[in-house]
């Protein structure tokens, strides 16, 4: 999947992605590729960035879908908002473009 496809599938409002992009445009490459790596060896942060996917999710369907205690679910949600994977919108959470490209080329794209 190229940027313009990931752009096209991802569920952010025009609102929310200015908010990403700012966000995002003063990332540190070399500081965020170590914090990624040690944060996505941890297969329940995968698997909750695989389960929200190209999808909107609310708290309470990713706490029914993950059998762990909900401060253990928010504490993984947020490490992957911290590294601007997902967002905590008003309708819920979502993928970045970050986060589907995460998906698409490193657990998706086997």
């Amino acid at each position: 999947m190229d940027m313009k496809e990931i752009l096209e599938v991802c569920k952010l409002t025009k609102e929310e992605m200015k908010e990403f992009l700012r966000l995002s445009e003063s990332i540190d490459h070399k500081e965020d590729h170590a914090r990624a790596y040690r944060a996505m060896m941890n297969q329940t942060r995968r698997e909750l960035l695989k389960f929200i996917g190209i999808n909107i999710m609310t708290q309470k369907q990713i706490n029914k879908k993950f059998n762990i205690e909900e401060e253990q679910i928010k504490y993984h949600l947020s490490m992957l908002e911290q590294l601007f994977y997902i967002m905590n919108t008003e309708s819920g959470w979502k993928a970045t473009p970050r986060g589907i490209g995460f998906l698409e080329n490193t657990i998706m794209g086997d």
